[in-house]
């Protein structure tokens, strides 16, 4: 059982992968079948069954995740950008943003979300977020490592929830929480430390193979984000920029993490809540 699982992990890591590294190129069900040496009657069916969404909707998904970035961190034209996501030309490329996230590029771009995460903060108004400073409990994470962009976490939750799936593992609402280990301002991009898992209980057997982090209790300040998850750089300037100086608090040394409350392949990406978890010291 367990090396039928390991053959079809790595046939599900290697689709994955494929698709986020090659958003403009060739991710038809034959070819995607094709690097998953499986036929594409039973791949499809295969996939979705392992990770709960369609290819069709998972590259969607991934493709309009990639724009959203390019849009508010880059200077590319939205025709570039629609060739860099995979559409074949820009007005194609708008009806699927505007369909998702009920703005068309142009106008998402003028967004008051607009912020360069590797720039230095700009001197413009904080755009505010609801805070309140609470206790939060602890939190055991079946977690994998991820180095790098912040913004490209999807990837790695993507794969942790199909290895999980695969050896039938399920916990609670799967609730995924991002531990990270950096300042994203200050670390370069492929520098950036960060531990992605789910929530589970202090009973759960540990899967084989698999790591573990914990959060632990203890008051923080918990940001309430709405929204694609691009946004949530603008969101840790205002929490660290605007918030703490003006509230006298003492910052512990944990690390902040983000709760994605919501899961990603069900709700749209306007709809998307994030608890963003600044420990606080006692």
């Amino acid at each position: 059982m367990i090396t039928k699982n390991l053959s079809y992990e790595r046939r599900i890591l290697r689709v994955l992968s494929h698709i986020h590294e090659n958003l403009d190129g060739d991710l038809s069900l034959d070819t995607l079948s094709s690097i998953a040496c499986m036929s594409p009657f039973h791949w499809h069916r295969v996939f979705y069954g392992i990770t709960g969404e369609t290819l069709a909707n998972c590259i969607r998904r991934v493709r309009m995740d990639r724009a959203t970035i390019l849009l508010l961190q880059s200077d590319d034209s939205i025709s570039e950008i629609a060739s860099k996501c995979g559409y074949g030309n820009a007005q194609s490329f708008s009806r699927s943003f505007q369909a998702d996230y009920g703005l068309t590029p142009s106008k998402f771009r003028k967004s008051e979300s607009h912020y360069k995460a590797s720039e230095a903060p700009s001197q413009k108004p904080f755009q505010s977020f609801e805070i309140e400073v609470c206790r939060q409990p602890g939190y055991r994470l079946v977690s994998d490592f991820h180095r790098g962009d912040y913004q490209r976490l999807g990837r790695t939750i993507a794969q942790l929830h199909a290895r999980l799936a695969l050896r039938e593992k399920v916990y609670g609402d799967m609730k995924a929480i991002a531990v990270l280990h950096d300042d994203p301002f200050l670390v370069p991009e492929p520098e950036l430390r960060s531990h992605i898992g789910f929530v589970i209980s202090d009973d759960a057997a540990l899967p084989d193979n698999f790591g573990e982090t914990q959060v632990a209790a203890g008051p923080c300040a918990v940001l309430h984000f709405k929204g694609p998850l691009v946004g949530l750089y603008e969101a840790y300037k205002y929490l660290y920029g605007h918030w703490v100086p003006n509230n006298g608090v003492e910052l512990s040394d944990a690390p902040i993490y983000a709760m994605v409350l919501e899961d990603p392949r069900e709700v749209s990406p306007n709809e998307l809540r994030t608890d963003i978890c600044l420990p606080l010291a006692d």
